[in-house]
């Protein structure tokens, strides 16, 4: 797993929660994991979902 040892402050939730996966779907449109939303400083959220995309993004 990418995160295993490293220090990074990240929220890790399951779509085995219901109030988790509509959480996703309102924000994203979409249940898929994993992924990872993105605030931008203009108050936008960024979804991205492709596991390669996270983990290059979060390097």
């Amino acid at each position: 797993m990418f995160l295993r040892g490293k220090d990074r402050d990240l929220d890790l939730r399951s779509t085995s929660d219901r109030e988790h996966a509509q959480a996703l779907m309102q924000g994203g449109g979409k249940t898929q994991v994993p992924c990872l939303a993105i605030a931008q400083p203009d108050g936008r959220v960024e979804w991205m979902y492709e596991s390669d995309d996270i983990i290059r993004y979060l390097s």
